[in-house]
C-alpha cells in the first residue's frame, strides 16, 4: 500500500497529488490538515506502508508551516518522497524537508520540483495562459514518471536553486516566513462580501471566523491565499495591490474539492 499526504491552497498540489495517485491505484490519499494527527491513529504505522508521499506548494522557498510541523512529527517510514509545486524559485525546499525528516530518524528517498504557477496574486502575473497550460501538460507527464519511481523505490532528486541565488533570497524570506501567521493583518474585506462563508470553508487552518458582519482573521495564517482566490465576490484583498488582480485556482479543481479535503477524511471522490 502507498500513502500520499498533501497540502493545497488553490488546487495545484491537490491536482499533482491526484495525478500521482492515479498511477498508484492502491494509494491512500490524505490531506495535511490542522486536525490530522488527532484523527489519524494509522499515523503510527507508517513502517507498514510501502511508500509515503508528501505533496505541497513552496512558500518563500520552504514548505508551508503546517507541512513542516507534520514532518517533524512523522514516525519512521521506509520510503519517503517529496513533491514540491512552485510558481517561482523553489530555493532549497527539498533540503529543508530532508533536514526536518532526519530529526525524526527518517531520510528523504526522492525529491521532485514541479513548476506550475503562483497563486500569490500580490505579484504580477508571471505566465501567460498558454504557458500555464503547457506547464500542466509537462507536470502530468512528470507525475507518471514519479509514480513509476515510487513503485520501483528509486532514489532521484531534482536540481534545486543554486546557492548563489537561494542564500541571499533566504536572507530576505526567512524573517518574513517566521511572521507568516500574523500576515493576515494585511487582508481586508470590502462591501462586496455577503458573508457566504467560503473563505472560512477553504481555509486549511481554521483561521477565519464568520461574524454577523464580515469574516475575521485569527492570526494563524498559512498565506496559502485560498481565501482570496476562492472568494466568489472578489471581496477579499491582501493590501490594495491585489484589488484588480485576476484571481487564480487550478483548472479542474473546484471549491468543493478543496473544502472536502480541509478536514481529515478519505473523501470518496479521491479514493
Amino acid at each position: 500500500m502507498h500513502r500520499i499526504y498533501y497540502f493545497s491552497g488553490t488546487g495545484n498540489s491537490l491536482w499533482v497529488a491526484d495525478k500521482i495517485r492515479e498511477n498508484l491505484p492502491d494509494a491512500e490519499f490524505i490531506p495535511i490538515t490542522k486536525d490530522l494527527q488527532i484523527e489519524l491513529p494509522e499515523f503510527e504505522t507508517l513502517q507498514n506502508i510501502e511508500s509515503v508521499g508528501l505533496v505541497f506548494p513552496v512558500y518563500m522557498s520552504k514548505p508551508p508551516r503546517l507541512v513542516l510541523d507534520f514532518i517533524r512529527k512523522m514516525p519512521k517510514a521506509k520510503y519517503i518522497y517529496a513533491v514540491a509545486t512552485c510558481g517561482m524559485m523553489p530555493g532549497k525546499v527539498l533540503k529543508t524537508v530532508n533536514n526536518q525528516l532526519r530529526k525524526t530518524g527518517n531520510e528523504l528517498s526522492a525529491g521532485y520540483i514541479i513548476p506550475l504557477v503562483t497563486n500569490f496574486i500580490f505579484l504580477p502575473k508571471t505566465k501567460s495562459d498558454k504557458a500555464i497550460e503547457k506547464a500542466f501538460q509537462k507536470a502530468e507527464i512528470k507525475t507518471q514518471s514519479i509514480a513509476e519511481n515510487v513503485k520501483n523505490q528509486i532514489s532521484q532528486f531534482d536540481k534545486e536553486t543554486s546557492s548563489l541565488f537561494s542564500v541571499p533570497v533566504s536572507l530576505i524570506y526567512n524573517p518574513i516566513y517566521r511572521r507568516i501567521p500574523a500576515l493576515d493583518k494585511c487582508f481586508s474585506v470590502n462591501d462586496k462580501c455577503n458573508n457566504c462563508g467560503t473563505c472560512r470553508d477553504v481555509c486549511p487552518v481554521q483561521n477565519i471566523k464568520i461574524t454577523a458582519t464580515k469574516p475575521v482573521f485569527l492570526h494563524e495564517c498559512e498565506m496559502c491565499f485560498s481565501c482570496i482566490n476562492w472568494c466568489p465576490k472578489n471581496a477579499i484583498n491582501w493590501t490594495p495591490v491585489t484589488k484588480n488582480r485576476r484571481r487564480y485556482h487550478c483548472k479542474g479543481i473546484s471549491k468543493n474539492d478543496v473544502v472536502s479535503n480541509r478536514y481529515y477524511k478519505i473523501n470518496e471522490k479521491w479514493k
